[in-house]
């Protein structure tokens, strides 16, 4: 369970990092009067278009669906058996270790902070 919390605690922070491949500033270019530049936010040594920048959006797009989507996908396929005995209000060794995920909503919203996520 500790593993589980751990993931669940950086999903938001490694999420947004990712999602800031496409953050761009523009600045004023040099070469060129009245014409702007973007850049990265986080990487100013990273022109938005240009092959560098597609290249961490190609690694950015394989990472949202490793990190995101994996996460989505494990904690759904953790609550989907928890379904019966938190019905049934008989725990198992399952929702125990998913407490965390759905202790604090009601029986039919258990899925709501993975979905959340």
């Amino acid at each position: 369970p500790a593993g589980l919390v751990l993931v669940f605690c950086f999903v938001p922070s490694i999420s947004a990092a990712i999602f800031r491949t496409w953050s761009c500033q523009a600045y004023d270019d040099p070469e060129q009067d009245d014409n702007m530049i973007l850049y990265m936010r986080r990487d100013l040594s990273i022109e938005c278009g240009s092959d560098d920048h597609k290249s961490t959006e190609h690694l950015a797009y394989f990472l949202i669906a490793i990190w995101p989507l994996g996460s989505l996908l494990l904690y759904g396929s953790l609550l989907i058996p928890c379904y019966k005995p938190l019905h049934a209000k008989t725990p198992t060794a399952l929702t125990r270790a998913t407490a965390f995920l759905h202790g604090e909503y009601e029986l039919t919203f258990y899925w709501w902070e993975a979905l959340e996520l």
